[in-house]
């Protein structure tokens, strides 16, 4: 029962199925978030889908995430100087991988795209581009900052013409949707045939972040890449990377819309159960204190930080931050 009190790898009985396979069976990977506040995270003995029980409404996350999610996650209503620099170096990186998905010039959706930085980059480099973000204050800063198209809401708020777009990105986004393989669907339906979606996660099998600062209240799904991978599938998308190495803290994944006329394979795979549940028994203060990667992340991430409050020493709008961030690292690309 949900009002005994909750052990840590005990078997559960969800109290909401798995949207993947249906299973209310699996083991409890975690009893609070990172504040420590009662959060029970299930892992789904059938396929390993890693998730918040119960989900909450679909009216308590949108009322979550256009009223307090960055306040909660950033302590701030819109975005601070240093999150801005921090958010454009990180933008410099995807920008790397979206590049090799669709040319300049074609038309992209960023969805969840926070504070912009995305979007704008991907603008200021030839795309045509769209955004979706339901929270206020970052909304509103983005438009104001950089001039994007920013729609307000969430997935289920906006709509677009089939096939409209030849890219779709979203990152750090489908963990915080009450229905992944609903939402894959959806975006899908906004693909051309042959279109790419590329998307960031949370890896459930990382060996690199703390188990203390793992589990959020507004994350309500954690993957591995078999599961991943199915949902995409269900979606109708056809998997063409998904990067799941225990090594990085979050799953890189790229999945194509099948040529017209052509369907997408259900492929069985092995339930990421047991590898799930022994990675959060692994996954001890201890050994990530004692891990090399910990030490050798130390100096790269005090010298970003230093950056970042330089940045924010500066005086520098934001857009005046990106413009010379994104000049140095990634010069403007003719338009095809």
């Amino acid at each position: 029962a949900m009002d005994a009190p909750l052990e840590r790898f005990s078997p559960h009985r969800a109290a909401t199925a798995c949207t993947l396979c249906q299973s209310s069976d699996g083991t409890l990977v975690a009893v609070s978030d990172r504040h420590g506040k009662p959060l029970p995270v299930t892992c789904c003995a059938g396929c390993g889908l890693t998730y918040v029980d119960p989900i909450p409404t679909r009216e308590e996350l949108a009322r979550f995430y256009a009223e307090r999610y960055r306040l909660e996650y950033k302590q701030a209503s819109q975005p601070a100087v240093r999150h801005i620099y921090r958010a454009g170096k990180v933008a410099l990186g995807r920008l790397r991988v979206a590049s090799l998905l669709a040319d300049p010039g074609a038309r992209a959706l960023d969805c969840g795209a926070g504070g912009g930085e995305f979007t704008y980059l991907m603008s200021s480099r030839g795309y045509r581009m769209t955004g979706i973000e339901p929270n206020d204050g970052y909304r509103e800063f983005a438009r104001r900052e950089y001039g994007v198209d920013l729609r307000a809401g969430t997935l289920d708020d906006v709509d677009f013409d089939s096939g409209e777009f030849d890219l779709i990105t979203m990152f750090h986004v489908l963990e915080h949707v009450p229905d992944p393989a609903a939402a894959l669907r959806r975006l899908g339906g906004w693909l051309r045939p042959g279109g790419h979606l590329y998307i960031e996660v949370p890896n459930a099998l990382t060996a690199v972040s703390s188990p203390s600062n793992l589990y959020h209240r507004a994350h309500l799904y954690y993957f591995a890449a078999a599961p991943l991978a199915s949902v995409a599938e269900r979606a109708g998308l056809i998997p063409v990377q998904v990067d799941g190495s225990a090594s990085q803290a979050n799953i890189t994944a790229v999945f194509r819309k099948p040529a017209t006329g052509a369907t997408s394979r259900m492929t069985a795979r092995p339930s990421a159960h047991d590898a799930v549940v022994r990675a959060n028994r692994e996954r001890t203060l201890g050994r990530y204190l004692t891990a090399g990667t910990t030490f050798s992340n130390v100096l790269p991430k005090f010298l970003g930080r230093a950056e970042e409050r330089r940045a924010a020493a500066s005086g520098r709008s934001g857009r005046q931050i990106l413009d010379a961030l994104y000049d140095t690292h990634a010069p403007a690309l003719p338009a095809a």
